[in-house]
């Protein structure tokens, strides 16, 4: 018995050691299906980006008032609410909503008008002289700039000896049209001024019927009861957040346009109003607006003064403004749940920018919170918010 017990365990043994390994077999097949799959949603992913960029480009003309009213509306929900708790027809708060902005928005425009056509008057002389200072500078100077610009006059003067042919007589170019101008101008400012319409009819529609769209959003998702609950936690907080950011950035824009205006005013720079109107406008645009204002504040209390020390003070206003207001106050005060670190909102400036222009640099940090927050509460895009987080 012993015997045939221990040939029976051989032949098992055996048996085992001859048969396919069926583990390692399923393994290296799960290897091989899996490759494919990752290949392919990667793929899968970019041509999704490339379309929805690409979609979103075609379709600016609809997508840009639907996504700037959203967000207006947000951010004039409270002030529609607190009408409607005084007995106010949320109807007529929302017009009287609408009709407050367009009446800053006009004030704020006629101003910044006024202003304006002096000191684009005094750019053009500004940057000639500039021009003027930088060449005096670089023929007067010594070092290797100066042998650069020596080593490109040469060899722009052999290019131009080796194309040019004796007698022939260089035509200028012809200017542009100004009929075509004119007419892409005038086209410019109608598509503008439609979106403008567009955006502040929509807003109005969406604050008139309140809670609406979120009820029928509800209702889109289902009996889940924790679905339910997870979109309106979504909703909730992209209302909080938007309405807190739009609040703050009134806030601090308005500040850093009073401390600009205030610090060229001791400074004795002409049109202090005008770069204090123009720095709160502008200051909406993350790091770029205000660097556009402090490289022409710079440039304009150049010619003023004549001075780069002067110019340098000059500039300097409008920088500590932006980052001690704009960027410390403004991060203090939205919270962790809208903080983005600064290569994210770099990237976001970039593609909104590509993809819908001046409106998306505008629009370009309201909607990567929002998508930040949306991140945030799925659980297989949670990894998303965090790389996003400052």
């Amino acid at each position: 018995m012993k015997l045939a017990s221990h040939d029976l365990a051989q032949d098992n043994v055996r048996r085992v050691e001859t048969a396919p390994p069926l583990q390692a077999s399923e393994a290296t097949r799960a290897r091989i299906a899996n490759a494919p799959v990752q290949t392919r949603t990667v793929a899968l992913v970019a041509l999704a980006v490339a379309g929805g960029a690409f979609g979103l480009h075609a379709g600016a003309a609809f997508f840009i008032p639907v996504v700037t009213s959203v967000f207006l509306a947000y951010a004039l929900a409270p002030v529609v609410g607190r009408l409607e708790r005084l007995h106010v027809p949320r109807a007529l708060g929302a017009v009287l909503a609408v009709l407050l902005v367009m009446a800053v928005s006009a004030i704020a425009v006629q101003r910044t008008i006024d202003s304006a056509s002096e000191v684009l008057e005094e750019l053009p002389t500004a940057v000639q002289k500039l021009r003027y200072e930088i060449t005096s500078w670089q023929r007067d100077g010594h070092g290797p700039l100066k042998q650069v610009t020596k080593t490109a006059d040469e060899l722009q003067k052999l290019a131009g000896a080796t194309t040019a042919t004796p007698g022939a007589a260089t035509t200028p170019a012809a200017p542009a049209p100004q009929p075509k101008a004119l007419a892409a101008g005038t086209a410019g400012m109608a598509s503008f001024l439609a979106q403008i319409a567009s955006v502040l009819f929509l807003t109005y529609f969406l604050l008139s019927t309140g809670d609406l769209f979120r009820r029928r959003l509800m209702q889109m998702m289902g009996s889940s009861f924790a679905t339910r609950k997870k979109t309106l936690v979504i909703l909730r907080c992209v209302q909080k957040v938007n309405q807190r950011y739009f609040a703050v950035v009134l806030a601090v824009n308005v500040a850093v346009g009073i401390a600009t205006s205030i610090g060229l005013y001791f400074l004795e720079v002409r049109h202090h109003v005008f770069w204090g109107l123009a720095i709160a406008v502008l200051h909406i645009i993350p790091y770029v607006g205000a660097a556009v204002i402090v490289g022409a504040v710079g440039l304009m209390a150049f010619l003023q003064f004549e001075s780069i020390g002067q110019a340098i003070a000059a500039a300097s206003v409008p920088l500590l403004a932006s980052s001690l207001i704009g960027i410390w106050l403004q991060t203090a005060l939205l919270g962790r749940t809208a903080r983005m670190n600064p290569v994210v909102i770099f990237g976001s400036l970039l593609f909104w920018g590509m993809v819908w222009g001046g409106w998306g640099l505008i629009l370009a940090f309201p909607i990567m919170a929002t998508a930040k927050i949306v991140f945030a509460e799925i659980d297989r895009l949670k990894p998303l918010a965090l790389l996003m987080s400052d």
